[in-house]
């Protein structure tokens, strides 16, 4: 049963990475896609395609940044020393390649943020008309809403869109701080654990040394016990033979 679960731990491991490296390339793609458009854009509808793109590629990044917890997490589950560090090698690896791809994609957001600014800034936005089927009716139809509702209606939407481009702006920079601080964070436990370890083969190597030096002295201890046996056995020996003699 046991072991059944840990070939279930090890084949979700090895899936969360499999999926942030699909992620991480998928990403980039979206990346080098939405650069190529931002120099290329000029209708409504070109911005809007844009932006779809943006939105993907930040969803993408946040739902990897998720999966990398995954993965810190399994860094737990390993069987041994080897494995956990090789983990901790991988995990490193993938996060370092999502935050590097996240300011990429970083700098082709604030290229589009830019031209976005200047799009709605100079009034650009396309307003609704009314086509011309509907004006065919005659010069006495009038628009849905006035002039001043309409600048409203248009003023909303600028906010709206450049409200909905700065949140994505900030959801990339949480994603590659947040990995920094993970990356940080645990480069300070492997370090306080490589001193630990250090700190307790040093004491395991003073305790060895106490050892050796302990059983040199007991050694010494009942060496100098036979040599004063002995040499009181010799005295009785010599006193016994001196008694004999006398007699």
């Amino acid at each position: 049963m046991a072991l059944s679960a840990s070939r279930d731990a090890d084949s979700f491991y090895v899936q969360d990475c499999r999926q942030v490296q699909n992620n991480t390339h998928s990403i980039q793609t979206l990346t080098g896609q939405i650069s190529k458009l931002v120099g290329t854009m000029e209708a409504e509808k070109d911005f809007q395609h844009c932006r779809k793109m943006v939105d993907e590629a930040v969803r993408q990044a946040s739902e990897t940044k998720t999966i990398l917890a995954r993965i810190r997490e399994h860094q737990h589950q390993a069987q041994n020393t080897a494995e956990r560090n090789n983990r901790r090698m991988m995990y490193q690896k993938l996060s370092d390649n999502l935050a590097i791809t996240a300011r990429v994609l970083e700098d082709v957001v604030r290229r589009f943020t830019a031209e976005e600014r200047r799009r709605v800034g100079g009034g650009v936005l396309e307003t609704p008309s009314i086509a011309a089927a509907d004006a065919a009716g005659g010069n006495d139809q009038k628009p849905l809403l006035s002039t001043p509702e309409m600048e409203a209606v248009l003023q909303t939407d600028k906010v709206q869109t450049l409200r909905k481009v700065d949140e994505d702006m900030l959801c990339l920079q949480r994603i590659y701080t947040d990995l920094a601080s993970a990356a940080e964070e645990q480069s300070c436990t492997f370090d306080s654990l490589e001193s630990h370890m250090a700190r307790a083969a040093a004491d395991v190597e003073r305790g060895r040394e106490e050892v050796e030096y302990t059983d040199k002295y007991n050694m010494a201890a009942k060496l100098k016990r036979r040599l004063w046996l002995a040499a009181g056995g010799l005295l009785a020996v010599m006193v016994f033979g001196t008694v004999i003699s006398s007699g």
